[in-house]
C-alpha cells in the first residue's frame, strides 16, 4: 500500500495490490541504477469531499507507479464521479496516466462518460485531461455528446462536472435523421438533456429529391431528450421547393412531431401571395400552415382577411374562414362570406371562390364616359 500526499478538497488514498517490482539482483556497481517503476495488480484512487463523502475514484486491474515522478500509468481505467455522495457519472477508457496521485488524470481511447440512471446520455472522445480539483474535464479529440436520437459534436469540449455542463466549443453540430443543425457554440446538460446555443442557427432538413428546408435563428434553446426547441428571434423558414418564407418572432419547433409554431406575430410569402398573422401552426409532415388569428393574405389586385387561414404547399390549396372579406382593386369590389377557398394557379396567385353558403358583394360602377357624370350607389348582390 502507498500513500500518497492528500489534495486540498479531500483526502485521497491510492490502494494497490504490488504483484512484482521491475527490480532484481544485481551485482554492487559504482552507479545505482535507476530506479525502475513498480507493477501492481490493482490501482484504486478515491476522494472525498469536505463533508467526508465520496467525491470521485478511479480503478485499474493493472498499473505502473514511477515513485519519484508521483505518476502512474494505467490499463482499461474505470471510475465515478459522485455528487453530494450520490453517483453520478460513470468515466472509463482504454488506457489513462494519473500524476500526481490524482491531482491530474489524463485519458485516452475510447474514452466515455455517462449520466448514470435511466437517462442514458453518454460524452465520448479520444483524449480527456480531467482536474478533479477544478471538477473539470477537457475533450479534444473528437467529442461526441448523445441522448435518445440526438447526437452532438464539437471540435472541443469542457464538461464543468458540478454545473452538469457540457460546453461544446469549434463548429457544434445538433444530428438526428433527417436533421443538420449548426450553431456558433453550445451549451448541453447530460442529466437533463437542456440545450442552449448562441447564433447564428442554422438548421437543414432534408427533403427527398428536393432543396433542404432552411431555418435560422440568433440563438436557440430547447431540450433534447424531448426534442422540442425555441428559435430566438429573428427567426425565419424556407422552403425552396414550395416557394415559401416566413419571417416570425420566437418559434417552437417539435423535432418529433413534426411541427413549427410561434404565438408571435408573422410575415410570410407563399408564391405570390404575401401572408400576415397573428400566430401561426406548420406541420411539416403534411405541409400544412395555419393561421388561427388575424389572417391577413395579399397578392397583386386582392386582399383577403379572415378570422383564420389555412394552406397547403404541396396541394396549393388556400381557405379563409370566419367573417371572410375579399377586396378586388377592379371596381372596388368587395367580397364578404363566412368562408372562401383559393387554389395556386401556374401564375402563382390565388384564384378564390365560394364554396357555398351566402355571399355577399359590392361594387362600385365606374361613371360613362360621356355626358355629365352622376353620383351612383355602391351595388350589392
Amino acid at each position: 500500500m502507498i500513500s500518497p500526499s492528500p489534495l486540498r478538497r479531500g483526502g485521497v488514498l491510492l490502494l494497490v495490490l504490488m504483484a512484482a517490482p521491475l527490480i532484481g539482483c544485481t551485482r554492487t556497481t559504482k552507479t545505482p541504477a535507476k530506479p525502475q517503476p513498480f507493477v501492481f495488480r490493482a490501482l484504486n484512487l478515491r476522494q472525498q469531499d469536505s463533508k467526508g463523502r465520496p467525491s470521485w475514484e478511479l480503478l485499474s486491474p493493472e498499473a505502473r507507479y514511477d515513485l519519484q515522478r508521483r505518476v502512474a500509468t494505467a490499463k482499461q481505467p474505470r471510475g465515478v464521479i459522485f455528487a453530494a455522495g450520490k453517483p453520478r457519472y460513470r468515466i472509463e477508457a482504454t488506457s489513462g496516466t494519473v500524476i500526481n496521485d490524482g491531482e491530474v488524470i489524463q485519458l485516452e481511447g475510447k474514452v466515455s462518460i455517462v449520466v448514470i440512471g435511466p437517462q442514458g446520455a453518454t460524452i465520448t472522445g479520444d483524449r480527456v485531461r480531467w482536474t478533479p480539483g477544478r471538477s473539470l474535464i477537457e475533450i479534444t479529440g473528437r467529442p461526441v455528446a448523445t441522448d435518445r436520437s440526438s447526437r452532438l459534436t464539437a471540435d472541443r469540449a469542457r464538461f464543468l462536472i458540478a454545473e452538469d455542463k457540457l460546453e461544446l466549443r469549434g463548429s457544434p453540430r445538433l444530428l438526428q435523421p433527417g436533421l443538420n443543425l449548426l450553431t456558433r457554440e453550445a451549451d448541453w446538460y447530460p442529466p437533463t438533456g437542456v440545450l442552449k446555443a448562441a447564433g447564428p442557427v442554422l438548421a437543414l432538413r432534408q427533403q427527398a429529391g428536393k432543396p433542404d428546408q432552411r431555418l435560422t435563428a440568433s440563438a436557440l434553446e430547447g431540450n433534447t431528450r424531448e426534442q422540442v426547441f425555441y428559435g430566438i428571434a429573428p427567426v425565419q423558414f424556407v422552403d425552396p421547393a414550395a416557394k415559401t418564407e416566413i419571417a416570425a418572432g420566437r418559434t417552437r419547433w417539435d423535432l418529433e412531431g413534426e411541427r413549427i409554431s410561434s404565438a408571435e406575430p408573422f410575415t410570410g410569402r407563399f408564391d405570390q401571395l404575401h401572408v400576415r398573422g397573428q400566430a401561426l401552426e406548420t406541420n411539416l409532415a403534411n405541409t400544412t400552415a395555419f393561421i388561427p388569428a388575424g389572417c391577413d393574405l395579399r397578392q397583386p389586385g386582392e386582399w383577403l382577411q379572415a378570422n383564420t387561414c389555412q394552406w397547403n404547399w404541396t396541394s396549393k390549396v388556400v381557405q379563409a374562414e370566419g367573417e371572410v372579406r375579399l377586396e378586388r382593386q377592379a371596381n372596388r369590389q368587395i367580397t364578404r362570406s363566412a368562408a372562401l377557398s383559393g387554389q395556386v394557379g401556374k401564375d402563382g396567385t390565388v384564384e378564390f371562390v365560394t364554396p357555398g353558403g351566402r355571399v355577399f358583394t359590392e361594387l362600385t360602377v365606374p361613371p360613362p364616359a360621356q355626358g355629365t357624370p352622376r353620383k351612383r350607389p355602391p351595388v350589392s348582390f
